[in-house]
């Protein structure tokens, strides 16, 4: 209880944040959606779907003309970073599919959403270097753990001329990001809400202002049908990678 009183009284104080709440709050005493009953069906749709990054972006119509895989190196300072800055966030996804996509299309106005260490932003940031693109990212700072300060410390300091981050939940900050590149972006990659209703809102706002031709990256697809039901909506057919246990769906807009 006490635990829970510290919680609300962290978004009192945060107006802004309030919409987000309400949220999570309808949620939960909306009880197990049938959709989050679904975890494991999820994981096994997504299971019998995968297949590595190459043949993955090959199967929504990316073409890399030569793979660009992250450097070891800026992950061993990334790490050291980390460890210095005695917090502890969400782990790194999969990096690599990240830069080469950057890569492989072209990408230079890329939106994200989920931060914490900012392994995503890293991997997104090193191959914007060569599109000469920015990156604009969407994170919530974790109630009542004081993590502010640290959000995004993987991410080299000279690297920050083009990283915008808002520091909101996604009912407002996934607007603002858009909003910083006029309503268009070449390729976005979503981790953040993992709750059905979540992305069901995040969703179709991020994929409304891609390109034609933009590529659409979501994490943790395993946790419910978000994906694969989003998917299905826009009558196309996703790829999906494994990393780290946990699985990685992309879909590309026509």
């Amino acid at each position: 209880m006490i635990e829970k009183l510290k919680t609300v009284a962290w978004f009192a104080r945060r107006p802004r944040f309030w919409p987000h709440m309400a949220a999570l709050t309808a949620q939960r005493l909306g009880g197990a959606t049938r959709h989050e009953a679904q975890k494991n069906a999820a994981a096994a749709w997504a299971a019998e779907r995968v297949v590595g990054i190459g043949p993955a972006l090959a199967a929504v119509g990316i073409t890399e003309a030569a793979p660009q895989p992250l450097d070891p190196k800026l992950i061993d300072e990334g790490e050291r970073r980390a460890v210095r800055s005695g917090v502890r966030m969400g782990g790194p996804g999969d990096l690599d599919l990240i830069h080469r996509a950057v890569h492989a299309t072209g990408a230079r106005r890329v939106v994200e959403t989920g931060v914490a260490y900012g392994w995503s932003s890293l991997a997104a940031l090193a191959a914007l270097r060569d599109t000469d693109g920015r990156l604009v990212s969407v994170d919530m700072p974790y109630p009542k753990m004081g993590n502010g300060p640290f959000v995004g410390i993987v991410v080299p300091p000279e690297w920050r001329d083009r990283w915008t981050l808002i520091r909101e939940p996604d009912r407002h900050g996934i607007r603002r990001a858009l909003a910083a590149f006029a309503g268009q972006v070449d390729l976005v990659h979503y981790d953040s809400d993992k709750t059905y209703a979540g992305r069901m809102y995040g969703y179709p706002l991020l994929w409304n202002a891609l390109v034609p031709g933009g590529l659409f990256i979501s994490d943790d697809i395993q946790d419910n049908f978000g994906f694969r039901d989003f998917a299905a909506r826009l009558g196309l057919t996703p790829a999906v990678v494994e990393s780290g246990g946990k699985y990685v769906g992309l879909l590309r807009k026509p």
